[in-house]
């Protein structure tokens, strides 16, 4: 039987010497049937023409050449507006994938057609036998907006013995590598560019549940990932505008009015954390609510116009298992480590 068709989308901005080696990864991964959509988000320097030049001819490769760096989520959408059918792959450039490491995801989705998107295990490429930041076995989130995984909680992470070997549905899949389809961006629509970085997968995600689908994570494919070389000061910055964003976009007004204060509250406490430990960082919290607050008309559009999606999609069909406590509390103030002792509140 012939492979389902999948189409792999790969923003690379100035690492072209580590997508060259996530390119050859995926041609020899045992995976025929796909295409691969290069974007190249601005860089400077000849390493993109270097690399076209010897890989032109290639028929399974596509190359998109931008004049700026319009983000992660505007370097995939420009992808996406050329697909037009079959399976797609976000994947990170900074990917080394495992042999057969596709065939799982695309199984389970061919079987299951109520998964809106998948994502493999993500394992750290120089310790391979530990989980990677950037997604681990599952992307997860507080109520508050907080991102954890299924190995990893902040920045404790875990050695992989089989803890995790189990399917189960999730939060949030990586932006290291998710598995979706052309028909689920044909309903909830392309990235949000208004994130430019961080945070731009798991506002996707949340769409895809609003719109009725499960999105789960598959253990059994393997993804071993290099992670980010931005510095946490850029990091600080995206992750407390865009969880800001993320949250006034897709919670009702009955959930923000719930939720959103004491967000704001841990905010309040991390300005001190950061003023008394990294001072770079309380200066980009700064700067993130200053964003925030200039970019509020387009967010409250961009709610809006969600929330009339929403209705039309009506009731979500499946539960969206957000963590329904603090894991900044459970972390710092309980000393709960590991996805294992946060789990009673799922059962």
């Amino acid at each position: 039987m012939k492979e389902p068709f999948v189409n792999i989308v790969i923003v690379t901005f100035n690492t072209w010497g580590v997508t060259e080696h996530c390119v050859t990864s995926l041609l020899n991964c045992g995976y025929s049937n796909l295409k691969l959509y290069l974007v190249d988000n601005g860089s400077e320097g000849e390493d993109f023409n270097n690399f076209y030049q010897k890989n032109k001819n290639n028929k399974k490769l596509v190359f998109i050449g931008l004049k700026k760096n319009i983000g992660f989520g505007g370097g995939c959408n420009a992808a996406l507006r050329k697909i037009k059918d079959g399976y797609i792959v976000i994947l990170s450039n900074d990917v080394e994938v495992a042999k057969g490491w596709l065939n799982p995801m695309i199984d389970f989705m061919e079987k299951n057609p109520e998964v809106g998107a998948c994502q493999p295990k993500v394992r750290n490429i120089k310790q391979r036998d530990y989980f990677e930041y950037a997604g681990a076995a599952g992307g997860f989130m507080d109520i508050y907006g907080f991102p954890f995984s299924r190995g990893r909680i902040f920045f404790n992470l875990e050695k992989d013995y089989g803890q995790y070997d189990d399917r189960v549905d999730v939060v949030w899949c990586s932006g290291v590598a998710i598995v979706t389809k052309k028909e689920v961006i044909d309903k909830i629509g392309y990235f949000d560019e208004i994130f430019f970085l961080y945070a731009e997968e798991a506002d996707f995600c949340w769409r895809i549940h609003h719109a009725g689908y499960r999105l789960v994570v598959i253990p059994e494919s393997i993804v071993y990932h290099y992670g980010t070389k931005k510095s946490v000061v850029d990091k600080t910055f995206y992750n407390h505008r865009n969880g800001l964003i993320m949250l006034i976009k897709n919670y009702s007004n009955y959930e923000l009015i719930r939720y959103f204060p004491i967000r704001l509250f841990f905010d309040f406490i991390a300005f001190f954390y950061y003023l008394f430990g990294y001072t770079p960082n309380c200066v980009n919290l700064i700067r993130a609510y200053l964003s925030l607050f200039s970019l509020l008309p387009k967010v409250i559009q961009r709610r809006a116009e969600l929330n009339k999606q929403k209705q039309k999609w009506g009731k979500p069909k499946f539960k969206y298992p957000l963590y329904p406590k603090s894991i900044i509390v459970e972390y710092f103030l309980k000393g709960k480590k590991t996805f294992k002792e946060l789990i009673s509140p799922y059962r």
